[in-house]
């Protein structure tokens, strides 16, 4: 297994929406999640191809997907622990209809829209750092194309692509009590009987590949507009170690010697069943 280490520069708070979550009150993961992630790079991809963005609408029926070709996993962007960061909760007002466009106007005259107060948190860090596994080290060279480049991220924020590892990482499985660097499937963590403190837990989603489609060759659908060929979104339990702790987890690893990432996380990003 290979891996690339994306660090990425924030310019602004963001927010990564929990769902299922309350209309009112929209509340954000520490962490830029695995499906965010994918979705971020896939659109440098296509900025750094030299193409135009692909557009999106709300509520549109059936629209494509674009995201990493499943032979990159991204398994998610994490703040560096050295570096501050927080959420910050604070109250925003929203339209109450998602069919109308007066709250968005420079000038509004004469509109009764219909606004609600909204509780609304926002993602701050001075840096976050990203992964890439692949299972071939040649099929992550594409990825050294990004650096420099940025776009929308999430929900609300943007960020930058500020420095790539020169070369992929190689890394071997090894279990080993660790910090993880990524997140933990609960699955995992209830099958090794360790219930640990110093995490929190969260509800998160994973994409469910279509089993028809072969893995594409080189950069096809990475490099491109090709629609990526996801049929839905699969949810899944996860721990998020963000600070560090005297009792750490035993698990199976992907590491070397610095990475620790867990083998069951990249299990359940390939729709594989943890065991």
């Amino acid at each position: 297994m290979y891996v690339l280490k994306f660090t990425i520069q924030p310019t602004a708070a963001m927010t990564f929406r929990i769902l299922p979550g309350s209309i009112l009150n929209i509340a954000t993961y520490p962490f830029v999640p695995p499906t965010t992630l994918s979705g971020f790079l896939r659109r440098l991809g296509i900025l750094s191809a030299n193409l135009d963005l692909p557009e999106t609408e709300i509520n549109k029926e059936n629209p494509p997907i674009y995201a990493l070709p499943p032979q990159y996993l991204a398994l998610g962007a994490y703040p560096v622990p050295d570096k501050w960061t927080g959420v910050h909760r604070t109250y925003r007002k929203g339209m109450r209809e998602f069919n109308h466009d007066a709250f968005s106007r420079l000038y509004i005259q004469d509109s009764k829209a219909n606004f609600q107060l909204h509780t609304w948190e926002y993602f701050l860090a001075e840096e976050l750092v990203g992964y890439v596994v692949c299972e071939s080290a040649a099929g992550l060279e594409a990825f050294q194309q990004l650096k420099g480049y940025g776009c929308k991220l999430g929900k609300e924020g943007y960020g930058v692509v500020t420095d790539i590892s020169e070369k992929a990482i190689a890394l071997k499985q090894e279990q080993v009590a660790a910090h993880p660097s990524t997140l933990v499937p609960m699955e995992a963590l209830a099958q090794s009987g360790q219930f640990l403190g110093g995490c929190d837990i969260y509800n998160l989603y994973r994409y469910q590949w279509e089993t028809s489609t072969p893995i594409p060759a080189d950069t096809q659908g990475f490099l491109d507009l090709e629609p990526t060929s996801i049929s839905g979104f699969v949810p899944f339990v996860a721990a998020y170690f963000f600070h560090k702790m005297e009792s750490l987890p035993m698990l199976d690893y992907y590491t070397n010697g610095e990475i620790y990432i867990p083998t069951s996380l990249i299990q359940v990003l390939k729709g594989e069943v943890y065991a």
